[in-house]
């Protein structure tokens, strides 16, 4: 700032060059000293500080104001994939310089960030003559990031995409930019821009900067002023290959009128000249853009490309400063460094040493690993440590995965086993320790630029099995400040889709081998071993809970000599016999490569007996014949041996009792069945069936089950076959006189083949096969009084039914009849003994009186009464 007020003195020697300055003009320049004067005493806390002054990141305040000056906070998060950027504020938020979007060409006078003010010089606001641009697009999508930080994609096309701030550092600066973006043009107008941006309504008392990407990917410089011939353009060297890259810009005021500009790519020392001229001294255009010239209206000038983060800083930062903010630049973007005349990421870097942001060392360059370098960390600079002489780099760093962008590099290292989230939210990933204290911490690695196939030289002996391995290698450097835990139990990803170890070998034996004694031989020492976690289809194998110690060498290998897993089958009890063999109870084989087999093996007995043990064994075997043997027990118990009976026939609802059942060697006896009916007992062996009279005509099967030992059972069945029986009724008792044979009217009978009348007496039937026999009593029968007439009826199963019925016989005597009512109304029933009539009498008189005896039987729904007189014959 105490440049630029020297530079409006000085304006008389330039307005000499320039006829139309006239003395008016000088006054004008003075009065406009004074207010700039008062503006540089009223922000002298701003200036001169030797401190980033402006910073964008693309990780944090898209669009939403970061509100605090905690550099290592990460809110506000950013916005979702592909949301427009209208502000990208500046994290530096003592004097924040936010870069916005275009005004409207009616709000150019107004005070920036409404419009293009300028607060001295001419003229008074900036009117731009270039199309008005859009605005830039926020990206983060899984291939839209740059080492899984976001960006800001400007398209180029059309009016272009463009931001734009009001920059408090103009005179000694140093500027970092990160971008990813194609170059054309080859002045200071027409190279595509990333920062600063040329004019042509020119400002009295600045000159204009434009950092941009001119034709063959060169990172360049262009300088203009409103003087002829004052333009000035240095396209870089080297191709940037339209790759990731760490563009750094750094002007210093060396001299009155002269300027020295200096550009780093990826740590190259690309371009330095020294720039005489009478413009050279002055302070920088107020107004940067990011993405767009302010004159541009040709598309081929505008950016197409990525910038995910710019540092500002108001001072031309040493060497080692700029060797510190690159460090964690690479770091952060996966980007390898390089000081020699290529780039890193093409020859490797083998000078170039990295910086942690106290100045410490934390990753030294070598001669074989020295490619692809990478690393996940976590620093943070120190504003107040006084050995830093004031500087205020401010930068953080809290990568917590990360992979080189090279196109070969193959390797992701993430502090957990999301390799899909970027690196914006910290709650995705568990964070580094020393996070976010100054204490640093870094994981670093680099490879050899071996071939990623498949050799079958230089595998360890220890531990034994490793068949073959990738030619590449790679080296780890873990650095940290003293009591910070070093970061352990990552997870690694190893793209290994373009190595034939995966189509010469099966997946599941990949293994990352790492060389424990530091020397890079997979020959000597301990090697460990740790098998992947997964291979998906894309060929990424994983490996979790992997610890790195510094300079270990790790590297893919192949060898399967891990044998499957299983569990013992459950041991099962059995009755009588063992169980064909059956390889499917072991349920739980696995293998690091695939389903293993399981075969039978043996049999092996006690040869005792209730019970018996067999130990059967299977053998679980892999791909690669690594395998195990797995037992069962089994316990055999010998079950009750039971009988029983034979079956049989029974007639109609007959009880059935098992009188032949047998049983021996059994705890508990139950018997069961089909029937309707039940048993008296059905826990003794003997047990009976009463059978009801739906079980008649069918065949009950009685089941006898014997339990044993172990709950082992036998079980055995009778049938028992209900036949029908045929029904018979001999008739009601009946009375008969001894003088007359009896007709047995009232016996019935159904379903017989049979019929047979018995006696208990001395009589006689005239037929005993018929059913309405005719019996004639005997002497005994009529002496007794009485005799038991049975009739039986079987049929053609040979089943008998039997009914009985008694025969009183009388005497004949003289009987008179009194009286009998006449109202009976079922009628009395008579019998009579006249010699030669069976005729009822009458119900009503008169009745005969003498010669004849009459026998009265009484209704059965009535006892009818009667006075009766009994005579001698």
């Amino acid at each position: 700032m105490t440049k630029l007020l020297l530079h409006f003195f000085f304006q008389q020697k330039s307005a000499k060059k320039e006829p139309c300055v006239l003395f008016g003009d000088l006054l004008k320049y003075t009065l406009q000293c004074i207010i700039i004067l008062c503006i540089f005493l009223s922000k002298s806390e701003t200036y001169g500080q030797n401190q980033v002054d402006t910073w964008f990141k693309a990780g944090r305040a898209i669009n939403a104001a970061p509100g605090n000056n905690f550099f290592w906070d990460p809110n506000p998060l950013p916005p979702a994939d592909g949301t427009p950027v209208s502000i990208w504020y500046d994290l530096v938020t003592y004097t924040p310089q936010d870069a916005v979007q275009h005004p409207a060409p009616s709000d150019y006078p107004l005070p920036y960030p409404d419009g293009f003010d300028y607060p001295f010089g001419s003229p008074n606001y900036l009117d731009p003559t270039g199309s008005i641009p859009g605005l830039p697009v926020f990206r983060r999508g899984s291939t839209e990031n740059i080492n899984f930080n976001p960006v800001v994609r400007f398209d180029g096309s059309g009016n272009g995409q463009a931001l734009h701030f009001r920059s408090n550092s103009r005179d000694n600066i140093t500027v970092f930019i990160v971008f990813k973006a194609e170059g054309a043009g080859n002045s200071a107008e027409t190279q595509r821009l990333l920062f600063g941006g040329d004019m042509d309504t020119y400002h009295s008392s600045t000159t204009n900067l434009s950092l941009g990407v001119a034709d063959g990917n060169r990172f360049s410089i262009g300088r203009t002023w409103s003087a002829p011939g004052s333009d000035y353009f240095q396209s870089g060297n080297v191709d940037l290959l339209a790759q990731p890259t760490i563009g750094v810009f750094r002007r210093e005021v060396i001299n009155f009128e002269e300027e020295a500009l200096t550009t780093y790519v990826n740590g190259i020392l690309d371009i330095s000249q020294n720039r005489l001229d009478n413009s050279a001294d002055l302070s920088l255009s107020i107004f940067n853009r990011l993405g767009m010239h302010f004159n541009s209206s040709d598309p081929n000038r505008n950016l197409t490309g990525d910038i995910a983060e710019v540092l500002l800083a108001d001072e031309s930062l040493p060497s080692n400063y700029i060797q510190r903010a690159e460090s964690y630049l690479a770091i952060k973007y996966g980007i390898t460094l390089y000081n020699g005349p290529q780039l890193g990421s093409i020859v490797g870097n083998d000078t170039y040493r990295y910086l942690a942001a106290n100045g410490d060392i934390i990753w030294e360059a070598e001669a074989t690993y020295k490619h692809d370098i990478a690393g996940i960390g976590a620093d943070r600079f120190n504003d107040n440590d006084a050995v830093n002489g004031g500087i205020k780099l401010r930068y953080t760093l809290d990568q917590r995965i990360s992979k080189s962008e090279n196109a070969d590099a193959i390797v992701t290292i993430s502090t957990n086993t999301d390799f899909i989230e970027d690196n914006v939210d910290p709650d995705s990933r568990p964070a580094i320790p020393g996070w976010p204290t100054y204490n640093y911490n870094y994981l670093l690695w680099a490879n050899d630029n071996g071939n990623v196939n498949e050799i079958f030289t230089e595998l360890p002996t220890d531990p034994t099995g490793i068949t073959s391995r990738i030619e590449r290698e790679w080296r780890v450097q873990s650095n940290q400040l003293g009591g910070v835990t070093p970061i352990s139990g990552v997870s690694v990803r190893v793209n290994l889709s373009g190595s034939n170890i995966l189509t010469n070998n099966d997946a599941c034996a990949i293994k990352l081998l790492i060389d424990t004694d530091t020397d890079g031989d997979f020959t000597t020492g301990t090697i460990t071993e740790i098998e992947a976690t997964s291979i998906d289809g894309d060929g990424n194998a994983y490996f979790d809970n992997v610890t790195f110690n510094h300079r270990e060498v790790f590297t893919i290998g192949y060898g399967d000599n891990t044998p499957p897993t299983a569990s013992n089958p459950d041991p099962i009890t059995v009755c009588n016999t063992a169980p064909d063999p059956d390889p499917t109870v072991v349920d739980d084989e696995n293998d690091n490569c695939g389903v293993p087999t399981v075969t039978w093996i043996d049999d092996t007995s006690d040869n005792l007996s209730n019970p018996e043990t067999i130990i059967r064994t299977y053998r679980v075997t892999d791909a690669a014949g690594n395998s195990i043997n797995v037992k069962q027990t089994i316990t055999i118990y010998t079950s009750p041996t039971i009988d029983a009976g034979e079956n049989a026939k029974v007639c109609g609802e007959t009880d059935f009792i098992v009188s032949d059942a047998t049983a021996s060697g059994y705890n508990t006896l139950e018997w069961s069945h089909n029937g309707n009916g039940d048993y008296v007992d059905n826990t003794v062996l003997n047990a009976v069936y009463q059978p009801v009279a739906s079980d008649i005509g069918n065949i009950v099967t009685l089941t006898l089950t014997a339990t044993g030992p172990n709950d082992c059972q036998t079980s055995d069945t009778v049938e028992i076959t209900y036949r029908t029986a045929p029904e018979a009724f001999a008739g009601n008792d009946a009375q008969v006189c001894s003088n007359e044979d009896f007709t047995l009217s009232g016996a019935t009978a159904s379903g017989y083949d049979i019929l047979q009348w018995t006696t208990t007496g001395d009589g006689s039937f005239v037929d005993s096969s018929i059913l309405n026999a005719v019996y004639q009593p005997g002497t005994n029968d009529i002496s007794t009084g009485s005799v038991t007439l049975r009739l039986s009826a079987t049929s053609i199963d040979n089943c008998t039914t039997t009914d009985e019925m008694v025969l009183s016989i009388s005497i004949p005597a003289n009987t008179v009849f009194a009286s009998l009512p006449t109202d009976d109304v079922c009628g009395p029933h008579w019998h009579h003994c006249p010699p030669t009539t069976t005729t009822p009498w009458p119900v009503a008189g008169p009745w005969p009186t003498t010669g004849t005896t009459h026998i009265h039987t009484p209704s059965p729904r009535r006892t009818p009464t009667a006075t009766t007189t009994t005579t001698s014959p």
